[in-house]
């Protein structure tokens, strides 16, 4: 093997070590989250990550769906049954996640690791070890946990909406039995399509966090690595999401 391959190699391998390495702190330190300090960490974190991306959430969600069902209708006729396959297969377990998750990496993640990265360059973190706190349970575990709930709920919300509003929308243009199509969805849903659902978007979000804290963390100090922190979580960010997608995608053939 070249010395080239071997370094990119070794560089992949690190940083996956490093990625995992966050998301073990965060999980074997929420006991953190009885402090104060920590709990009121968290909770800005949620509001940043989970409420202010209700907008952009919602749009986009609301031009998925009505698409999606204009096109499925025009592709696939007007029987219900087949077109509440599609919406379920294609844009409920598929869609949905992958579009909100991408949603919070370009928001939160980017923000995560500029952020991080700048306190690394400016000394932030060395000054907590030196005030005698744990940077991993002050910095890390609020973002890792804000992260894994506030993805879930958002979307869930983007699940809704498009099953929801995205026929109400469409019904405008094609010819939709909204009774009947939204009875249908409600009696297809299952309890293994729930928990399934659940466990792959609360690994979307520790993706996000643990990529976004390893990449503002683990950087030179150097004030040009604080935008590449950003550029570099969204891109690992993404490879990791898509891949944790097609692993899902196998698990639930």
């Amino acid at each position: 093997m070249r010395p080239t391959q071997t370094h990119v190699l070794s560089s992949i391998l690190s940083f996956f070590q490093l990625t995992a390495g966050i998301v073990v702190h965060a999980v074997t330190h929420l006991d953190a989250l009885k402090r104060r300090s920590v709990m009121s960490i968290t909770h800005k974190q949620i509001y940043f990550t989970g409420i202010q991306a209700l907008l952009p959430v919602s749009f986009a969600a609301m031009l998925v769906g009505f698409t999606m069902e204009t096109q499925m209708r025009g592709l696939l006729g007007s029987g219900i049954e087949i077109n509440v396959k599609m919406l379920k297969l294609v844009v409920l377990r598929e869609f949905a996640p992958l579009f909100t998750a991408f949603i919070v990496l370009g928001r939160s993640g980017a923000a995560i690791a500029s952020e991080l990265a700048a306190m690394k360059v400016q000394g932030e973190i060395r000054s907590l070890y030196l005030m005698g706190i744990d940077p991993g349970e002050y910095l890390i575990v609020p973002r890792v946990v804000a992260c894994s709930v506030a993805v879930p709920v958002l979307t869930f919300y983007f699940q809704v909406i498009v099953a929801g509003f995205g026929p109400a929308l469409a019904s405008m243009l094609v010819e939709i039995e909204l009774g009947p199509y939204y009875q249908a969805i409600f009696n297809s849903i299952t309890l293994t399509e729930l928990i399934m659902s659940t466990s792959k978007n609360v690994c979307f979000g520790l993706i996000i966090a643990a990529t976004a804290c390893s990449s503002g963390i683990y950087v030179p100090t150097s004030r040009i690595w604080i935008p590449q922190a950003a550029e570099l979580a969204v891109m690992r960010g993404f490879i990791l999401l898509l891949t944790g997608d097609a692993c899902f995608a196998l698990l639930m053939i």
